[in-house]
């Protein structure tokens, strides 16, 4: 298992690289820094809606829930209570985080996640203060909690894919974009701040 992980966190990289070097991170910052169109503004709003509530739940656990376990058959978790209570305290620190970061791109950053409305100022305030990356932290909290609570082991698996490709994609492309847009004072950030799991905040 371990060999199959390394392995799989090789390939990310190594695409992820060579998306780094096809001038991703320039394309990206182009489209943050161009002015925004009221269509853009529209497609901004629906489009993380879709992606976060439809199209990757569907990817991690219907899919593997109602056909990769039956087709491998694959048990179900066991012990349900200690599953409802585990998930129960996920879901929440997710829905936290991942509110609160939204909350704070707007108001603060004047943006979204998206690229097509990307923040226009660099956040550093809770829940940034915490960690780099709190809307990962607040969306892979929620995704495993969803997994453990439904106790498929195909979902699990999934959502750790997942998170070693959206990780993978942040550490390598998005904080490049980062660097360039905001320069030292993201670097400044970034060094005094960790990337994933939150510390006591000194703001």
């Amino acid at each position: 298992m371990y060999f199959v992980a390394r392995i799989g966190w090789t390939l990310v990289v190594t695409f992820l690289d060579w998306y780094y070097k096809m001038k991703l991170v320039d394309k990206i910052v182009e489209v943050s820094n161009r002015p925004r169109s009221s269509e853009e503004k529209r497609t901004a709003k629906i489009l993380p809606v879709f992606v976060f509530f439809f199209l990757f739940p569907a990817l991690l656990f219907l899919i593997p829930s109602f056909v990769l376990d039956q087709w491998l058959h694959l048990p179900t978790l066991p012990n349900p209570f200690v599953r409802i209570a585990i998930a129960a305290i996920l879901i929440v620190v997710g829905v936290v985080f991942l509110l609160w970061t939204l909350k704070a791109q707007r108001e603060i950053g004047k943006g979204t996640p998206m690229p097509l409305t990307a923040t226009r100022k660099l956040v550093v305030q809770k829940p940034y203060s915490y960690c780099r990356n709190p809307l990962a932290f607040g969306l892979l909290n929620f995704y495993f909690g969803i997994s453990i609570l439904i106790g498929s082991i195909s979902s699990l698996v999934m959502v750790l894919a997942f998170a070693a490709i959206i990780l993978a994609y942040i550490k390598f492309v998005e904080e490049k974009e980062l660097e360039e847009r905001y320069g030292e004072k993201y670097v400044a950030y970034k060094q005094s701040t960790p990337f994933l799991i939150p510390r006591r905040s000194r703001k």
